[in-house]
């Protein structure tokens, strides 16, 4: 009855809130006309191009942080045009003391949140709902990433686009490029939601030139008008690869070697219809997944880093669904439970936008594997654009990639957002359902959510519940807890002083409830940040206290060790954390958390500690440790990870990640050396050693890897 009431009073809230009209209205939005470049620039950073002169300028910027709306300390002038293949930006960003621009990332796609920053986002389609982002520092390093539903970064997603930067005695420049080929738009439209922003880190100073309530959401972008008559010529990538492999078992004396050719082709239908087809998939030069510490008995989740499946990915993505209960979700394609890889014959891929509506499709053949058939697997996701900001969409699954079982999934969401609710702020709300059917299940297979949030700056609040059945199972998809109902409701709010060392103060609490279908409790947990602190260096501390209640149905073990068995746990925990700024070279976090844990004690401990030596070198140690006390025994668990990034330039990187866990007595080691001479071309060397770790901390290798990969685009 409370779930059913909940819900209730979320989806009427909703539909009263739908009636409002957007505060930031349209005579509101900062616009300019584009346009078009005598001759192209050359992208070198230095700013020295006659064409620049008859570009569009941009100069009327604001602070966001610290103080909205006030004017930025130092100027910054940008300059927009196109012609038939590329949108051109240049950005002159003056600063009153040069010598303290902060460029310490050398390596492309990697974050800097570290480093002074230059960003534009790109809404295409002016839907005021998405948008792409395309940031570059002082270095001129690239970082690009997709931003779906005014609520979600996919930063995982990359594409081809060209940038380089320059310091100069004034401050520093930076040059863009950014081709039509990499991105989709409507043809029929000239106008384009579009925003601009910069970062000064040693400031801690945020400056955008479209801005409400210091967010830049694409409901907030400005828009540029004029653009005609640009080209995608055929619309046509063929990226082939070239694999070249060894694989050594040393355990038992085992080595393979093989060559592996693969291809990619995308092809634009139109310039907002994307086909994507890939052959004889390879991912073996993927990035590794960072090691994670079990502290319950349930699935770990991890995300996605496979090209293939991160283009395009935000149109996959359903009810705003974080981890338990997504019905999509890539990583169950061509990766085992135990993450081992499973070969990929080809696939698929349809993804873009017609007028209102976004679609997506994607069929994979998997082969075969341990006693798993080769499977064929489908995805069809598909939405249409309503309310101004809001959509109503369906998705569509079949096949088990991990079974022989039959399976399929239909599921429907509607996701809210207007930007003028109550007193002008954000209100956001997802509805969404969702039904399962698998081989020998045949009811109790379905899953429902709602959640409405008003996420603000000063007062940011959310309500949230949520049914999944015993039997729901998207086998395509991610859940790791069933047979539950699920309650969240939670509070933030904050306030950013006039004077003083604090730039922000913060309180929060937060509330969830899972119970079973009968309504008996399972997990309770309250969580109360009576303050959080912010200095203007960006140094953040907080202290945490949490009542947890839970209810162990099934015994487990924890660590593969200690034993937790069937019944009821009530315990409270503690914690204390502190983060020195992201601008710091030295930069520390520090986090102690102690209290009960089940019927025992739990002291967990974590260290980070990365060093910027220049933009040649950084060194990151992060170390976690768990103290564990439970009757059924004591284990303390150590999880280590050590990243070494060496930069020869913005093209040749190096980088090393050495992890230790002891819960299962393994190091690994991935080690990448890379070469990208331009966007859409890379020469990558990939080691993988993994190592098993004895009573005596002895090391017995297990197996060595070495992949040679080179992969090239040609565009037509």
């Amino acid at each position: 009855m409370a779930y059913r009431t909940l819900t209730q009073a979320a989806l009427s809230l909703l539909l009263l809130l739908s009636t409002s009209t957007l505060a930031f209205t349209e005579s509101e939005r900062k616009s300019f006309v584009i346009s078009r470049a005598d001759s192209s620039p050359v992208i070198d950073g230095l700013l020295d191009d006659e064409a620049w002169q008859h570009a569009a300028i941009i100069d009327d910027f604001h602070q966001t942080v610290p103080t909205d709306g006030a004017a930025p300390t130092e100027r910054t002038v940008v300059r927009v045009m196109y012609d038939d293949e590329y949108l051109y930006i240049a950005a002159d960003l003056r600063d009153s003391n040069p010598a303290a621009i902060q460029a310490l990332q050398l390596i492309q796609g990697k974050l800097f949140f570290s480093d002074d920053r230059f960003w534009v986002t790109l809404d295409s389609f002016n839907s005021k709902r998405n948008d792409y982002l395309f940031q570059v520092n002082a270095n001129g390093v690239r970082r690009e990433a997709l931003r779906e539903n005014n609520s979600r970064f996919i930063e995982e997603w990359a594409t081809i686009w060209y940038a380089e930067s320059a310091i100069h005695a004034d401050g520093w420049a930076t040059e863009i490029a950014i081709p039509f080929k990499s991105i989709s738009f409507s043809p029929e439209s000239d106008t384009w939601g579009i925003n601009f922003g910069r970062g000064i880190v040693r400031k801690q100073e945020f400056a955008l030139w479209s801005s409400h309530d210091r967010q830049d959401w694409p409901a907030y972008s400005g828009e540029v008008s004029g653009i005609n008559d640009i080209e995608q010529g055929l619309g046509l990538d063929i990226v082939p690869s070239i694999n070249l492999r060894q694989e050594r078992d040393l355990e038992l004396g085992d080595s393979k070697n093989s060559f592996d050719p693969s291809l990619d082709l995308r092809y634009r239908i139109t310039p907002s219809l994307t086909a994507t087809f890939t052959l004889n998939t390879d991912f073996s030069t993927a990035e590794v997944d960072e090691r994670q510490v079990a502290l319950d008995r349930f699935s770990l989740f991890f995300p996605e880093k496979r090209d293939f499946f991160l283009q395009d990915a935000g149109i996959f993505e359903f009810g705003n669904i974080d981890a338990n209960g997504r019905p999509f979700f890539s990583r169950r394609i061509g990766l085992s439970e135990d993450g081992e890889a499973i070969d990929i014959v080809g696939g698929a891929k349809l993804t873009g936008r017609i007028g209102d509506f976004n679609i997506g499709a994607l069929a994979i053949r998997q082969d075969a594997f341990a006693d798993v058939a080769a499977t064929d697997l489908f995805v069809a996701r598909g939405s249409r654009n309503v309310l101004g900001e809001s959509a109503v969409g369906f998705i569509a699954t079949n096949g088990d990639p991990g079974s022989n079982d039959n399976n399929s999934l239909l599921g429907a969401d509607f996701l809210y957002r207007n930007s003028n609710g109550p007193f002008g702020q954000i209100v956001t709300g997802n509805l969404w359902a969702q039904q399962s059917k698998t081989t020998g299940l045949d009811s109790n297979d379905r899953a429902y959510g709602a959640l409405l949030e008003m996420p603000n700056d000063i007062l940011s609040a959310y309500l949230r519940a949520e049914e999944i059945q015993e039997n729901f199972n998207p086998a395509l998809g991610f859940v790791n807890r069933t047979d539950i109902r699920r309650y969240g409701t939670g509070v933030r709010y904050r306030t950013r002083p006039d004077k003083g060392r604090w730039r922000s103060i913060n309180h929060r609490i937060d509330f969830n409830l899972v119970t079973d279908m009968a309504g008996a409790t399972l997990t309770e947990q309250t969580r109360i940040r009576p303050v959080g602190l912010q200095t203007h260096s960006g140094d953040f501390m907080f202290v945490e206290w949490q009542s947890n209640e839970e209810f162990v149905e099934e015994a487990f073990d924890l660590f593969d060790r200690l034993n937790v068995p069937v019944g009821r746990y009530k315990f409270d925990r503690y914690r204390a954390e502190f983060a020195s700024g992201m601008g710091r070279p030295l930069r520390v976090v520090l986090s102690v958390q102690d209290g009960g844990f089940f019927d025992g004690d739990r002291l967990e401990k974590y260290f980070e500690l990365e060093w910027r030596q220049s933009a040649h070198f950084s060194l990151a140690l992060a170390l976690t440790e768990n103290d564990v006390e439970l009757p059924s025994g004591s284990f303390t668990s150590h999880l280590g990870s050590l990243r070494a990034d060496i930069a020869f330039n913005s093209r040749w990187s190096w980088s090393n990640l050495l992890q230790y866990d002891n819960t299962d007595d393994v190091v690994g080691i991935n080690s990448r050396l890379r070469y990208i001479p331009e966007a859409g071309r890379e020469v990558m060397l990939v080691v993988n050693h993994g190592a098993n770790v004895d009573a005596s901390n002895r090391l017995t290798s297990t197996h060595n890897d070495v992949n040679l990969k080179l992969s090239y685009t040609f565009r037509y």
